[in-house]
């Protein structure tokens, strides 16, 4: 089995996160249709239920050889994603939309909305997600290609879309671009220490930690990122999630040997 150090963590924390990146200098050049962006983020809804099904919740349980735990913090992960959601949303007076939820006139906030405010919307999120991939190295002791796959495709769509509202509403290219490059730093140095946090730890705590990470992923795709794909992208939107969830299977089990 392969040792990975914090570097490696870092590095592939870094490729899962600059979709976020790639996504809003695409949106500062090219004004895709929001059917093809939400077709986008339904294929990367898919890929993320795989992973969650068969990755992140079946990985929790084989460490800790028990339920209560991958319980514990698939409940604990879902929570705190709502409630954090929710003060970030009435602090920002409604403004702020969920991440995921970013088409359209209000994509980027009103032109009230901080830059801040808009940063911790977008790693709201990316944490977990990024945290989920950092634990997976250290238990796994190989890449979990399935899980790079659906981060990496997740965070296209939101960079790109939250990128055309931000245009909209008066927002610089300066100001676009800085913006997500300190999300993605951020993003990929937070991961990196909570692997280092758990490379020590027991395999009960990494498997609450797992299952943290997969419970908010699952209600951030509920409540944000299924939703808003099939308000913009329509009954299509079921067959694109279909397909990224077979396309997920599949490469897990050739990953799988």
């Amino acid at each position: 089995m392969t040792t990975y150090t914090v570097l490696d963590s870092l590095f592939w924390d870094f490729i899962a996160s600059i979709p976020l990146l790639v996504g809003s200098i695409v949106a500062l050049f090219v004004n895709l249709p929001k059917s093809i962006i939400a077709s986008i983020m339904a294929f990367g809804s898919g890929v993320l239920i795989a992973a969650l099904a068969f990755s992140l919740i079946e990985e929790s349980f084989s460490l800790a050889q028990s339920i209560p735990p991958v319980i514990i913090g698939f409940v604990g992960g879902g929570l705190s994603y709502t409630i954090a959601n929710y003060f970030l949303n009435r602090k920002s007076a409604g403004n702020l939309r969920r991440r995921k939820r970013s088409h359209g006139e209000d994509a980027g906030g009103s032109k009230n909305a901080s830059g801040l405010a808009l940063l911790v919307g977008s790693i709201m999120d990316n944490i977990p997600e990024n945290m989920a991939l950092g634990i997976s190295l250290i238990t796994g002791g190989a890449v979990n290609i399935v899980l790079i796959v659906a981060i990496f495709i997740s965070n296209f769509p939101e960079g790109l879309a939250s990128t055309a509202g931000m245009k909209a509403n008066g927002k610089s290219s300066k100001q676009v671009i800085v913006l997500w490059s300190i999300a993605v730093v951020i993003s990929t140095i937070s991961s990196a220490i909570g692997f280092k946090f758990l490379s020590n730890t027991s395999p009960f705590i990494i498997s609450i930690a797992i299952s943290f990470a997969a419970g908010a992923i699952l209600v951030m795709l509920a409540e944000s990122m299924i939703p808003e794909a099939y308000e913009e992208g329509g009954i299509k939107i079921g067959i694109a999630t279909m397909i990224g969830f077979v396309i997920a299977f599949i490469l897990g089990k050739l990953e799988g040997g």
